[in-house]
C-alpha cells in the first residue's frame, strides 16, 4: 500500500489549543508508516512565535498569506504544493486560500476547531466569513471533521450540510515527564495550602473574572487557600488590577509559562469558566492528573468533556462555584480520598493522540478511496 500523504494547512504556530493539538497529532502521524506528513504554514519562517513543531521530523513549506490576499502568484505556488500531496486538512479559513484549493489535485478535509459562537459573532465581518466559511464547507470540502459534538451541532445551525461530516475529538500526547515541585519552588506562598487554580489565555470569553469573583467569595475567613492563574494575554492587566480592587488575599499571576503541566499537578482544583469552549485541551490534562476539573454549564465542548465523567463539576453560575469551591475546601480539611482520580486518569485515555490519530487514519483512507 503507498503512503498517504496528507498536508496540514496553518496560519502559524502560535501558543495555543489549536497549535497544540497540531504538534500531537503530527507527531503521531509521523510514526505511522503508512502516513507521509507535510504542513503549510502562512507565514514567514522567521515570524513563527511558537517554534517547537519546527524541531518535528516534518516538512514544512512557509507562504506568507494574509485573509484576502490578491498575489495570484502566491495561490499558484500554493497549489502546485497541495498537488504534492493526497489530502491538504485545513485548520483555518481565508477565504481566498480555501477557494485556490477547488483547483489542487488533492482532495480538501476541513477540521472546524472553533464554533464561532463567542464574543465576536456580533461582527459583521464574521458573519460574513462564517457564511463564506460554510458555503466552502459544503461546496469544497469533501469531508468536515470536528473537535466535538458541540462545534458540530453549531455549524450544522449554521448550515452545514455536508454529509461527510464527523467527530473526531482533538487529541492530547499525553506527558509523563513533568516537575511536580517547580510550582512550590518558584512561589513558595501555594506550600501546604488549598491550590485553586486555571490554565488559560487571558482574553474575554475565557471569563477568568468569574473565577476571581467565586474565589472572592470562596476565601472569606480562610488563610491557608490560594488562586493560581496561569496564563497571559490581551486581558492580563485588566485582571491584576480587577483582583487588586477586591483586595484578595494570595493570588498568584504567573504570566505565560511553558510546559503548564508543572502548574496543573500542584492545583487542588482545576476551573476552567469558558464560554462556547469549542474543545477543551486543558481540560483533558487536567483530567489525566486525575485533578477535580470545574467547568461552566454554557462552556460548549469543554463542558461535554466533564459531563461524561463528572457532571457533579459543572456549576451554573459564579455562586455555584464558590459553592463548589468550599464543598472540594472541606474535603481537602478533612483529608478524604478522592476516590475518582483512578476513573478520571482512565476516562482521558480516549483522547490520547494515538487513538485519535488511528481515526484521522481511517477517514483519510475513506477520503482518499
Amino acid at each position: 500500500m503507498s503512503k498517504i500523504k496528507v498536508l496540514h494547512v496553518v496560519h502559524d504556530f502560535l501558543f495555543g489549543g489549536i497549535e497544540a493539538f497540531i504538534f500531537y497529532l503530527v507527531q503521531a502521524q509521523i510514526a505511522n508508516e503508512n502516513l507521509e506528513i507535510g504542513i503549510l504554514c502562512c507565514q514567514d519562517e522567521d515570524k513563527v512565535l511558537n517554534r517547537r513543531i519546527m524541531d518535528l521530523n516534518v516538512k514544512i513549506h512557509y507562504r506568507k498569506i494574509g485573509p484576502f490576499d490578491l498575489n495570484l502568484s502566491t495561490y499558484l505556488q500554493i497549489i502546485s504544493i497541495a498537488n504534492e500531496y493526497n489530502i491538504v486538512q485545513l485548520h483555518i479559513f481565508k477565504p481566498l486560500l480555501a477557494e485556490a484549493f477547488r483547483f489542487s489535485k488533492a482532495k480538501v478535509i476541513y477540521t472546524n476547531h472553533s464554533s464561532g459562537d463567542d464574543l465576536r459573532s456580533n461582527s459583521i465581518s464574521f458573519k460574513i466569513k462564517n457564511r463564506l466559511l460554510v458555503r466552502f464547507l459544503n461546496g469544497i470540502a469533501h469531508t468536515v471533521t470536528n473537535n466535538s459534538n458541540y462545534t458540530k451541532s453549531f455549524w450544522i445551525s449554521m448550515g452545514v450540510t455536508n454529509r461527510n461530516n464527523v467527530v473526531i475529538y482533538n487529541g492530547v500526547f499525553f506527558n509523563s515527564s513533568y516537575d511536580s515541585e517547580r510550582a512550590q519552588n518558584e512561589y513558595p506562598l501555594i506550600s501546604e495550602k488549598f491550590i485553586v487554580g486555571t490554565t488559560s489565555r487571558f482574553i474575554t470569553w475565557k471569563r477568568i473574572e468569574y473565577l476571581i469573583d467565586a474565589y472572592s467569595a470562596f476565601e472569606i475567613n480562610k488563610t491557608d487557600v490560594v488562586l493560581l492563574l496561569v496564563g497571559d494575554g490581551t486581558e492580563k492587566d485588566r485582571l491584576v488590577a480587577y483582583a487588586n480592587s477586591l483586595g484578595l488575599k494570595n493570588v498568584i499571576f504567573t504570566g505565560f509559562k511553558t510546559n503548564v503541566i508543572d502548574y496543573q499537578t500542584a492545583m487542588n482544583v482545576c476551573v476552567f469558566a469558558s464560554s462556547s469552549e469549542p474543545f477543551g485541551l486543558v481540560a483533558v490534562e487536567c483530567l489525566h492528573l486525575g485533578k477535580p476539573t470545574i467547568v461552566f454549564e454554557d462552556g460548549g465542548g469543554i463542558t461535554e468533556i466533564v459531563k461524561e465523567i463528572e457532571p457533579k463539576n459543572i456549576v451554573m453560575d459564579v455562586a455555584d462555584l464558590s459553592r463548589l469551591l468550599d464543598e472540594k475546601y472541606n474535603e481537602f480539611l478533612s483529608r478524604k480520598i478522592d476516590s475518582m482520580v483512578k476513573a478520571r486518569i482512565q476516562y482521558s485515555e480516549k483522547f490520547n493522540v494515538k487513538a485519535i490519530e488511528k481515526e484521522f487514519y481511517e477517514t483519510y483512507i475513506k477520503v482518499s478511496s
